[in-house]
């Protein structure tokens, strides 16, 4: 590989690549290519065992690495066919405002409770999300499934009257 063109039109220079470097883009790339999710080739790029980042973590030095960027490049492509990303050539004002993705803190105030609350709910496996870097996204709909869960639910603090009754004469 000689040279290979980012989304924003750059040309980065790939012919220093050792041969597993070049592996590692044409494999990324085939399975980008065969449909692969995007979560998956991310994490590749950029997860706990990612190989552009040879075990370390995403530093100044590694985001600039024309390996990192490739990667991420070929994963953002992904993104922009399965509708996870933004084409940076389309026009930001075209955006509609309720996105299917949701950071964290946007799925917590739409649910109506605190981040580290939601953050509870994803350890739990009772609201759905997918962590990406050091952040986690979750899709509208399984914050919507979780709001119907949680409301189909007695809450804790509601007891019966006749349990109130029972409870007050022990």
């Amino acid at each position: 590989m000689e040279s290979y063109e980012l989304l924003t039109g750059e040309r980065i220079d790939a012919a220093a690549f050792d041969q597993r470097e070049e592996d590692f883009i044409r494999k990324l790339s085939a399975d980008a290519e065969s449909g692969a999710d995007y979560f998956d080739l991310l994490k590749r790029v950029k997860g706990p065992d990612a190989f552009p980042l040879r075990g370390g973590r995403i530093t100044a030095a590694v985001a600039r690495s024309p390996l990192y960027r490739i990667a991420h490049d070929v994963a953002d492509r992904v993104g922009i066919v399965q509708g996870y990303l933004l084409d940076p050539k389309v026009d930001r004002s075209v955006v509609q405002p309720d996105a299917e993705l949701l950071s964290l803190t946007e799925a917590a105030s739409l649910i109506g409770i605190t981040r580290p609350a939601a953050h509870q709910a994803l350890a739990e496996k009772r609201l759905l999300g997918q962590r990406v870097g050091n952040a986690w996204v979750v899709r509208r709909s399984d914050v919507e499934t979780f709001m119907r869960a949680r409301s189909a639910r007695p809450s804790g603090g509601a007891t019966s009257e006749g349990a109130r009754a029972e409870l007050r004469s022990k």
